[in-house]
C-alpha cells in the first residue's frame, strides 16, 4: 500500500494540563486493515482521529517548567514531518477503574519521526531521563477504549506489545 508522507506540522500549541500531540490528516491514514478487522480473535475498529503523542499529560506538566517559549523554539528548530513505515504492532492493556477491568487493544503503526527523538532528548537532558526513549507511532484501530493505549516510551511498549502484525 502506498503511504504518502505527511506534510510538516506547524506548532500545534502547548498547554501544561493536556498531552502535547501532533494532529495527523485522516485522509493520509488508510491502512490495509480497513475500517474494521479481527486480529487474534479481537475485533478492532478504525479510530476517528489520528495523532502522534509527543508528550503525555504527565510529561507536559513537567515540560511546562521548561517554558512555552523555549518549547516552541525547540519545536521550530526541528522538521516535524512524520513518515509512515508500514510496520504495525498489536498492543494490549487492562485498564482498571476500581473493581472492573476494561480490556483494551490497539493496532499501532510505527512512524519515522527523528524530530521527536531530538525534542525528547533535549527535554531529557534538561529535565530528566523520563523524557528519553520515545516510540513515535499512530494508533489506527482500537477495541475497548476508543482513545487507544498510551505508549510514552520504550519501557511501556515492552509491557504492552503482544506482537508485530503483518498487513
Amino acid at each position: 500500500m502506498d503511504r504518502p508522507d505527511h506534510p510538516a506540522i506547524p506548532w500545534p500549541g502547548f498547554a501544561a494540563e493536556r498531552a502535547f500531540v501532533l494532529p495527523l490528516q485522516a485522509a493520509l491514514m488508510a491502512t490495509p486493515f480497513g475500517e474494521r478487522c479481527q486480529i487474534d480473535g479481537v475485533r478492532l475498529a478504525r479510530k476517528r482521529e489520528f495523532h502522534v503523542t509527543v508528550l503525555d499529560r504527565e510529561m507536559a506538566r513537567a515540560a511546562a517548567g521548561y517554558g512555552e517559549p523555549r518549547l516552541r523554539a525547540l519545536y521550530a528548530s526541528l522538521h516535524w514531518a512524520p513518515r509512515r513505515t508500514g510496520r504495525y504492532a498489536l498492543l494490549h492493556r487492562s485498564k482498571h477503574n476500581g473493581t472492573d477491568a476494561l480490556e483494551c487493544w490497539s493496532l499501532i503503526e510505527y512512524l519515522h519521526l527523528p524530530a521527536m527523538y531530538a525534542f525528547r532528548a533535549e527535554l531529557a537532558r534538561m529535565l530528566g531521563p523520563a523524557f528519553d526513549h520515545p516510540v513515535p507511532h499512530v494508533t489506527h484501530l482500537v477495541h475497548g477504549d476508543p482513545t487507544g493505549i498510551g505508549v510514552p516510551d520504550v519501557r511501556a511498549l515492552a509491557t504492552l506489545l503482544v506482537r508485530a502484525v503483518e498487513p
